[in-house]
């Protein structure tokens, strides 16, 4: 249950890496390891470090828009499913902390998937 981001280092600092995915899409993370600029990778994220929200979040470094493909509640969770404007899907979970949710989601409506650029590692090919 990992999402994956295929994509290639388009800079990388001892601060951060920049990976630029197929479609365009950025991705801001705080440690590609060893991978040079240029070089092939893959971010891996899990479900519950994706925020899902109606609004694009005004200080995510990491954003990108999509649709909800499905939404599943599991009692003490729920779990996105979005596709990306590119087409890729991205499942999120989130507790069900209280009865009622301030930004409800359902299928069909538009969204945003954010991360912080430490909540997933870069795998080197």
């Amino acid at each position: 249950n990992v999402n994956m981001f295929e994509g290639k280092v388009a800079e990388h600092t001892a601060n951060a890496t920049r990976i630029t995915g197929a479609t365009g899409a950025e991705i801001v993370v705080d440690n590609g390891g060893k991978a040079a600029a240029g070089s092939d990778i893959v971010f891996a994220i899990r479900p519950e470090k994706i925020k899902v929200s109606s609004k694009k979040p005004a200080d995510a470094v990491n954003a990108l828009e999509g649709e909800v493909y499905d939404v599943a509640y599991l009692g003490d969770m729920t779990v996105f499913h979005i596709r990306l404007d590119d087409g890729q899907i991205v499942r999120a979970s989130a507790l069900n902390a209280s009865r009622v949710t301030e930004d409800p989601l359902t299928w069909n409506d538009r969204a945003w998937v954010s991360f912080r650029p430490d909540a997933g590692v870069v795998l080197t090919r």
